[in-house]
């Protein structure tokens, strides 16, 4: 339990401008057990305030008699979800986390500054900016929690993520990113991704935007930054993979919307009004603008003629056009779109 020096320690550095992120936090949420704004107080507000909260936290603290349950660490919890978006979303997750009252966040924090830590919990109903040592940034979504060092190592950059946040890295080739999730571990090497994680699955997801990420196990008796992963896989854009938990493999598949690649947007070297253009080129043109793979069953296909304007539509909107053009049809499998039809007239 907090000394009563400790608390008004804390509340003075708040007061001051001088708390950590996460001293702010747990300030923040004493405020609001009184309804009252974080705003200056003066001496007589003080005194009056930091009586009243220290009574309140003491009456929650021994309203029951059952010991408040700490918050269980990240490497114990049973994961859930990870979606990485590359942008890159990653989702990662736990199982029912919950923080109910105050002093118990309260202790989740003093536990994980005593090991140079931060842990930030978003309460709140509303995504939380957090800004790393590194430039890094992350949007914290509600219910979920971030714990990351006060100040990153030289070789490497390693923070631990329960629920769900979208990650904005700082390019560092020689400080590669790590993500831990359970028994999953992401590496970026500087990219934006989400983790996701739907509470109440044991499966992790990682699903990628942007960029280029290694999705694997946690090494085993094996330095985390270790080239070693034996199971694990390279996921690019608008591809994704489930890791079953149940029987420890990876799965990959395409994501549900593939998007245009940055480059594609922004260099518009890649044009999506056809005239006559035989289908091998507009299959082509679609596989750099998504990096997927596409092939056609039937080799006559490729000389198929396409007349359209596929600008401003899904890929999946595209391909409907470009089958019914061709009296054919798609499908994906696995990480491929396989284009089956008789060929052209």
């Amino acid at each position: 339990m907090m000394s009563r020096s400790h608390f008004t320690s804390l509340l003075l550095k708040y007061q001051q401008g001088a708390a950590t992120l996460a001293e702010k936090q747990v300030v923040e949420q004493w405020y609001a057990l009184l309804e009252v704004e974080t705003r200056p107080l003066s001496q007589k507000e003080w005194q009056d305030f930091e009586q009243r909260l220290w009574q309140k936290l003491q009456n929650e603290l021994f309203e029951t008699n059952e010991a408040p349950e700490l918050a269980t660490p990240l490497w114990k919890r049973g994961w859930v979800r990870v979606a990485a978006s590359l942008i890159m979303a990653i989702g990662l997750g736990y199982v029912g986390y919950q923080i109910k009252k105050p002093y118990q966040l309260t202790q989740v924090i003093a536990e994980a500054e005593a090991n140079g830590m931060e842990l930030v919990v978003n309460a709140t109903s509303k995504p939380l900016p957090i800004l790393l040592e590194d430039g890094s940034r992350v949007l914290l979504n509600p219910q979920s929690e971030l714990r990351f060092p006060k100040h990153f190592i030289p070789k490497q950059r390693e923070v631990y993520l329960s629920g769900e946040a979208f990650f904005e890295v700082t390019k560092s080739p020689q400080r590669p990113f790590l993500v831990h999730t359970g028994e999953i571990i992401t590496r970026v090497l500087g990219t934006s991704f989400r983790v996701k994680a739907p509470q109440y699955q044991k499966d992790i997801e990682v699903s990628v935007k942007t960029g280029k990420v290694a999705v694997y196990q946690r090494p085993v008796n094996a330095k985390v930054n270790s080239s070693k992963a034996s199971n694990g896989v390279i996921l690019t854009p608008n591809h994704r993979v489930v890791f079953l938990a149940e029987n420890q493999t990876f799965v990959t598949s395409l994501v549900d919307v593939p998007v245009l690649l940055p480059e594609s947007k922004k260099t518009e070297q890649i044009s999506f009004n056809f005239d006559d253009t035989p289908l091998s080129e507009v299959l082509n043109c679609l596989e750099k603008a998504y990096s997927i793979e596409i092939e056609v069953e039937n080799s006559t296909l490729n000389e198929c003629p396409l007349t359209a304007n596929l600008a401003q539509k899904t890929l999946y909107s595209q391909l409907d056009i470009i089958c019914a053009a061709i009296q054919g049809s798609y499908e994906v499998k696995g990480t491929t779109i396989l284009i089956s039809g008789k060929g052209c007239d």
